[in-house]
């Protein structure tokens, strides 16, 4: 199952093929094929209740070396039926072939702090489940759980005009989402390190409020 490079560039330009890249998440923010999504090795088992891709999608890998084989298995284990390989040489092979990559920028809780009183485009976007959002979220953020990437409906409300700032519980799902959320055109993404936890360390900088009863949809509560 492994590709070459023609191989793996051929089935990439077919738009019914999704790139998996299974990377740590270090390699991962120093560049990414464009299109790529980012599912850690312990996430792999999340897919199938986030639903962001069909179980019989065909799907290529970029891969650390040495974990090829085990990340196959992994897929095939849950249901995935289209594997179809992995890059030879990972991600280096797409960059010394001189290919373009994309970038997701990360940022620390106390930039974001800094931001919001001064950009009126700023969107907080919580990818928190809504019963932990409810106990306690930054003032005017938006809830969209990640299992709800999948949903068209509630991904047709983002766009690019908002600078929007991706927080969740630890910090371990944001580059999944803002990978998938790459993939759907919106590009003006940054990630907050450490997610929530890195909120409640500074949470004197921010304004913390909780809802006491279920929140309207997404509609409703994205500003105009």
């Amino acid at each position: 199952m492994e590709l070459s490079f023609d191989q793996f560039l051929a089935l990439s330009k077919d738009d019914s093929v999704q790139i998996i890249d299974t990377r740590i998440d270090s390699e991962f923010l120093q560049g990414y094929i464009p299109g790529a999504i980012h599912v850690a090795l312990d996430e792999i088992k999340t897919l199938n209740a986030l639903k962001i891709m069909e179980q019989d999608c065909p799907i290529i890998l970029v891969c650390s070396e040495g974990t090829e084989e085990l990340i196959i298995k992994r897929f095939e284990l849950l249901g995935y039926t289209q594997v179809k390989g992995y890059l030879k040489g990972g991600f280096t092979t797409w960059v010394e072939a001189d290919q373009k990559i994309d970038l997701i920028i990360e940022v620390e809780v106390d930039e974001l702090a800094m931001d919001i009183p001064f950009d009126e485009y700023l969107m907080i976007l919580d990818i928190r489940t809504e019963e932990v959002y409810d106990k306690a979220h930054i003032k005017d953020s938006i809830n969209l759980p990640i299992i709800e990437f999948g949903d068209p409906g509630a991904m047709s409300e983002l766009d690019e005009h908002f600078n929007i700032y991706l927080i969740d519980d630890l910090g371990k799902q944001l580059l999944l989402a803002a990978s998938v959320l790459k993939k759907q055109g919106i590009h003006n993404i940054r990630i907050v390190q450490d997610g929530w936890d890195a909120v409640e360390f500074l949470k004197n900088k921010f304004t913390i409020v909780s809802s006491p009863k279920k929140t309207d949809n997404l509609e409703t509560s994205i500003p105009s």
